[in-house]
Formats: C-alpha cells, sequence, structure tokens
C-alpha cells in the first residue's frame, strides 16, 4: 500500500486540477492587462448578479471567478481521493491537502483586491499565492504520474532541479514587485539597458533590472538542466522542457519592452507574459516532483 502508484482516473483528474490552476493564473493575467479587476464592484456576485451584464469588463472577471470555482472543485476532489485511497503517499497527499489549505487563503485576497479597489501590493500578494497553490497542484500531480525511469535521476540532477526552481521561486516573486510598484516599463523602451544605462531611473529601474537579472539566472539554470538530461542524467523530455519555457518567456518579455505601452501589441503580449510565467514556474516544480525521492510514509 505504501508504494501504490495511484490508478489512472486519478492521475488524470489531478492534472486537470494543475492544467485547471494554470489557466487561472492565466485569465487572471487577462483581468489584469484589461484592468477588469473592478468589473465586479462586489463578491462573490457581480454586480448583483450570478450573471453579469454585457460588458468586457464584467464578463472577463466573472469568467475568472468561474475558472476558480471549477478549480475549487477539481482540487477537492483530488485531496479527497489522496486521502482515502493513498494516505501512504506523503509526496501526493501533502501538497493536494495543502492546495485545498490556499483555497480560502486565495479567494480571501481576491475579495480583498475588490473591496479595497486594486492596491498595487494586494494584487502583488494575491499572484504569488496563486502561483503557490499552482506549485500545489502541479506537486500532486507530478508526484501521482512518476514512474520509474524518472526515478533514476542522479543526486546531482535532483538537487540542480531544485536551486532553479528555488530561483523561479525568486523571479515570481520579483515579477510580483514589479506589478506591485506599477513598474513594467520602468526602463522605457530599452533592453538589454535601462534608460540608457544599467538601471538608470531610480528604484523601479532597479527593480526592473533585478526582474530581468533573476530570468537570465534561470535561463543559465535551465540550460544545465537540459544539459544533464541530454547526457542521461536526468529524463530527457521533462528536464528539456523549463529551457524551452524560459526561451518562449523571455521572448514575451523582451518584445513587451521593445513595442512599448502604447502599441497595439502590447496587451496581449503581456497576457502571454503572464501565462508564461505560469508555465515556466509549473514546469519547475513539475520536474521536482517527477524527480525527487518519492515521499512514503
Amino acid at each position: 500500500m505504501a508504494a501504490m502508484r495511484p490508478d489512472r482516473g486519478f492521475r488524470l483528474v489531478a492534472l486537470a486540477a494543475a492544467a485547471s490552476a494554470w489557466a487561472l493564473v492565466a485569465v487572471g493575467g487577462i483581468v489584469r492587462v484589461t484592468e477588469s479587476g473592478l468589473g465586479c464592484p462586489d463578491w462573490p456576485l457581480c454586480g448583483g448578479r450570478v450573471v453579469p451584464a454585457h460588458q468586457k469588463e464584467p464578463i472577463i472577471e466573472t469568467s475568472h471567478r468561474w475558472v476558480a470555482g471549477l478549480v475549487t472543485v477539481l482540487v477537492v476532489l483530488v485531496a479527497l481521493w489522496a486521502w482515502r485511497r493513498y494516505r501512504g503517499r506523503r509526496d501526493v497527499v501533502v501538497p493536494a491537502i495543502a492546495a485545498v489549505l490556499l483555497v480560502p487563503a486565495q479567494a480571501l485576497l481576491g475579495a480583498i483586491v475588490v473591496w479595497l479597489e486594486l492596491p498595487g501590493w494586494i494584487v502583488g500578494v494575491h499572484f504569488v499565492v496563486g502561483m503557490l497553490f499552482l506549485a500545489a497542484t502541479v506537486l500532486t500531480a507530478g508526484a501521482a504520474w512518476r514512474g520509474d525511469a524518472d526515478a533514476r535521476a542522479s543526486e546531482g540532477f535532483v538537487r540542480l532541479a531544485w536551486w532553479t526552481t528555488g530561483a523561479g521561486l525568486v523571479l515570481v516573486g520579483l515579477g510580483a514587485a514589479v506589478v506591485s510598484a506599477d513598474a513594467d516599463h520602468a526602463c522605457g523602451q530599452d533592453w538589454p539597458d535601462c534608460n540608457g544605462a544599467f538601471a538608470a531611473g531610480g528604484a523601479d529601474a532597479w527593480l526592473q533590472v533585478a526582474h530581468r537579472s533573476a530570468a537570465y539566472l534561470v535561463a543559465g539554470l535551465a540550460v544545465a538542466l537540459a544539459a544533464h538530461a541530454w547526457r542521461g542524467h536526468g529524463p530527457r523530455l521533462a528536464g528539456g522542457v523549463p529551457l524551452a519555457a524560459v526561451a518562449v518567456q523571455i521572448g514575451f518579455g523582451v518584445s513587451l519592452v521593445l513595442v512599448g505601452e502604447e502599441s497595439r501589441a502590447h496587451n496581449p503580449l503581456a497576457m502571454l507574459h503572464v501565462a508564461g510565467a505560469a508555465t515556466v514556474w509549473a514546469a519547475l516544480v513539475a520536474l521536482v516532483a517527477l524527480t525527487a525521492p518519492a515521499a512514503r510514509s
């Protein structure tokens, strides 16, 4: 029982929960970029209605809440299933329960965002907690899908995966800080420099440069992960996914800077940048879940 691998039904539901958690982050990015966070002035209803008026902002904000409702149902189902059937697998049960515990915290933060009318620091905290919630669902799914081939990853590869994921968490935190400080365009349309220098333009510019530097660090570590995986020290496919995701994400970020805030391409790129951040983070967490030694009781 302790070594039991979850059945296919559980694995598929856990995967669906992780995918829907990713979608929740992506839709949250659409809410932020389109400035639809106050499309529904009250919570949990929208203008006193379950179905909002036929206007863009209320519809976008309500769609975010509906996705959150779907995610909640799935993570509760996964946690109950894991507790009843796979209590011997701590690597499955613990993150599944953690995801459930994060649901009310994230819902409360979302409500506070509406009640206080989008204060920057709450928006940033809401984003970070959302990424931690995504990590919990991905850890559950990754542990459930973990196979014997993944378990043969070398200790060095697993250690590097952990370090890269830690750097990814720093990157997520700095991204949230950029959002909180409204420092998205603190460097103007300059890249790789910032306002004609390394970091000219005050504290916001330094924050933006710190975010960029963290992205370069994660990219370098992702290159090392892919190289180790190619040499047979870890799963080749899963080991290469973070590098591909980071490369695409940096492309979105650089394009976002170069096109400028007034460009028609700005909002689509900003939405893709949020979704890309969730993809990079999920890929790193999944790699850890797939290769770290399974925790059993």
